[in-house]
Parts: structure tokens; C-alpha cells; sequence
């Protein structure tokens, strides 16, 4: 009885067998094994919070092992690499090894280059600087820009105490080109030591400010004639023989650009509607659009007498 019960099992066994060979014959030649390497930041776990890491590598490959499918879904953000300083103490540690978690436990960690990293554990800093603000480009001819706001003009530095202590300033750089009116932008904070070198490695709060660009054109300063007017018709017999102002120029002092069409600076006119003797009147001379003008007022004159026959 156990014979033919055998018999009638042992064949179904072997089928079993022979079928999960093929699945896995066929799983291989469908969706092979394959290597593909990563490129991927190292993080820093467990260390205490009162120090910093130094020297660290900011990324390592790794060689990984997985099936053809898993590989077309896996991308380098997948894939942690890490360095456990849990019972580090500020000074150098060598040889701590590269630890990696990878999505899937299907997968094998070929290789990891670098294997294990020297690192320099020091106190963690912090320091305020001042934005100082540097223009570069050329601005229209004529027109200068400058520093209106920063806000904040005040940024914060953290990061391992030899690294702060380089930091000598935080700079922005600002592109005036062609630029002939004022602006708002915001722009990246760069942190520099003494002689102009970038310093690497720090937290800086908040990497970009805000920045108001005056933009305002150059001025200079002429003197231009004084013009007079007269306006209505004077009594019957008489006529208008000459007209005087005091003084017969005035100093202006306008953008560049007002000058090319301002030669001269029209007073008010002189009403002599009527008039059978000369006028005389102070007048205020008018300020030409964002000028300033020298004096304030002036006295004009207008000579009449007898029409000649």
C-alpha cells in the first residue's frame, strides 16, 4: 500500500520541482542579474549636536546587485549611504566605514568606493555677518546705481568652529548692465574669507536676500539764459523798445539728459496790456521737471515808450 502510494506521489513531486526549475530558469533569462552603480550622498547619523563632521566625502558610488526590473525602478535618491558617529568625540576619526541602506533586500551591495573615510570631528559655531553688496556690469552711460535696502542685511553662519572662523564676510553680487531704472531682485549670499576665497561647508540662514536698486541718473549743473515774455498790447501810441532780466542767467542743476532739450528757461510773461509807462515785476522763475534752479526769482524790466513814426 505505501509503495503505491509512492508511486502516485513521487511523480507529482518531481513535477513540482521541475516546474519551479523552469519558473526559475525562465525568471533569470526574462529578468536577469545585473550590476549598476550609484552615485550617492553620504549622510552623517548620531553625532551629538554640538559637533560638526569635517572631511566627510560628499558622495560615494556604490556598485549594487539587483534583477533587471528592480534596476530600471531604482534611482540614487533610492539608496542611503551613511556614516554612524554615535560615540564620536571632537579630534580625527579614521576608518569609519560607509554604511548603505538599500530599498530592497533582493539587492546586494557589491562595492562602495571609498569603503571607510578618515574624519575630523570638530565644535559646532555660529556667527552673524553683515550683506556687503558688489555691482557688477556697466550701467548706462550716465546713470548710477546704488544700495537702497537689504533685507535682512544681516546673515547667519553655522557650521564646524575652523570653518566659521575663516568666514570674513557675506557678499551679493548684483548685475546693473543697461539697467536706467531702480529695481527689486533677490540674490544669493556667498560667505568668503579674507583674502576673497569661497568657505565651504557652512549653513548659511537664509541663503538669499532681497535687494532695492536705486538707479538714478547723473546730474550736472549749467548756467542758461533767462527769457522774457510779455503778453497784451500796450496803450495806443506806445510799444514794448526793450526788455531786461536780473539777473540774465540762472544756474540749473537737472539730469543729463534734460539738457539736450533745455537751452533756456522761459519766465513768466509781463501783462502790459494798456500800459503807456515801462513795468517792472518780480517774477518766479520755474523749476524745470527734477531740477533745481539758483536764484528763486527774478526782476524783469520792460522798457515802453512812444511808438517811432
Amino acid at each position: 500500500m505505501k509503495i503505491t502510494k509512492l508511486h502516485w506521489w513521487l511523480p507529482k513531486i518531481l513535477c513540482f520541482i521541475a516546474a519551479c526549475a523552469l519558473w526559475v530558469y525562465v525568471m533569470n533569462e526574462q529578468n536577469p542579474q545585473v550590476e549598476n552603480t550609484y552615485t550617492v550622498p553620504v549622510e552623517v547619523r548620531n553625532l551629538d549636536r554640538s559637533l560638526v563632521a569635517v572631511d566627510l566625502p560628499e558622495k560615494v558610488k556604490i556598485v549594487v546587485r539587483m534583477s533587471r526590473s528592480e534596476m530600471i525602478n531604482t534611482r540614487s535618491d533610492d539608496i542611503k549611504a551613511y556614516v554612524d558617529l554615535t560615540r564620536a568625540d571632537a579630534g580625527n576619526v579614521k576608518g569609519v566605514p560607509i554604511q548603505v541602506v538599500l530599498p530592497s533586500s533582493d539587492e546586494t551591495v557589491v562595492s562602495i568606493d571609498p569603503k571607510s573615510v578618515d574624519i575630523r570631528v570638530e565644535p559646532y559655531a555660529v556667527k552673524s555677518l553683515p550683506v556687503t553688496v558688489y555691482f557688477f556690469g556697466t550701467p548706462t552711460e550716465s546713470f548710477t546705481p546704488s544700495v537702497q535696502q537689504v533685507t535682512p542685511d544681516t546673515i547667519t553662519i553655522a557650521g564646524s568652529r575652523s570653518q566659521v572662523a575663516k568666514a570674513s564676510k557675506a557678499v551679493v553680487s548684483v548685475n546693473v548692465a543697461n539697467k536706467t531704472e531702480s529695481f527689486t531682485e533677490f540674490e544669493t549670499v556667498n560667505v568668503l574669507d579674507a583674502s576673497g576665497r569661497a568657505v565651504k561647508g557652512l549653513q548659511i540662514m537664509p541663503v538669499q536676500v532681497q535687494l532695492a536698486i536705486g538707479v538714478t541718473e547723473d546730474k550736472r549743473t549749467a548756467s542758461l539764459p533767462l527769457v522774457v515774455n510779455t503778453t497784451g498790447t500796450p496803450a495806443l501810441g506806445y510799444s514794448v523798445h526793450r526788455v531786461v532780466s536780473s539777473p540774465a542767467m540762472a544756474t540749473v542743476t537737472a539730469p543729463v539728459s534734460l539738457f539736450a532739450s533745455l537751452k533756456e528757461i522761459n519766465l513768466p510773461p509781463v501783462d502790459v496790456s494798456g500800459a503807456n509807462a515801462s513795468v517792472q515785476r518780480d517774477v518766479t522763475i520755474p523749476i524745470p521737471e527734477n531740477a533745481t534752479i539758483s536764484p528763486a526769482t527774478a526782476s524783469v524790466s520792460v522798457e515802453i515808450g512812444p511808438s517811432s513814426r
